[in-house]
């Protein structure tokens, strides 16, 4: 439901458009105006149990929030309630959803700092997500 004259917007994560990739179920949101230079953006990600994303970066700071489920980063598992403020283009992960499966916000500073930059773009994860974006072009971070 929105209203022009409010400016307000309102969706939900499960109705807009979810992305399914190797690397996890997402929606993403971008704030601002499609003329703003700098404009954020965060996404709503999903895992299964067990699954989750190798090692990367992001160009920008980042958010990692986990709104259900447990996550582990790299060798630490965070709880419901987390949260890991990460600098510019540090490594981190790899992510595993807990036994019942993880759901996180990912904030970005700028759009652009949502396109993970894979470790290992060998790896199968990220080798699937990178042929999944040449094949359909949906990769969020576009403008």
């Amino acid at each position: 439901m929105s209203d022009e004259k409010s400016g307000i917007e309102f969706s939900h994560w499960d109705e807009a458009e979810r992305l399914h990739t190797p690397a996890g179920s997402a929606c993403s949101f971008k704030l601002g105006y499609d003329t703003d230079p700098v404009r954020p953006g965060f996404m709503h990600v999903r895992w299964g149990p067990g699954e989750g994303a190798p090692e990367h970066r992001h160009t920008t700071w980042t958010a990692n929030v986990v709104v259900k489920g447990r996550l582990k980063i790299g060798e630490t598992w965070y709880e419901t309630g987390a949260v890991a403020l990460i600098e510019p283009n540090i490594w981190y992960g790899p992510l595993v959803a807990g036994d019942e499966g993880a759901e996180i916000l990912e904030l970005h500073a700028g759009i652009p700092g949502l396109e993970p930059i894979w470790r290992d773009p060998d790896d199968p994860i990220a080798r699937g997500t990178l042929e999944w974006d040449q094949q359909t072009g949906k990769g969020n971070w576009r403008e």
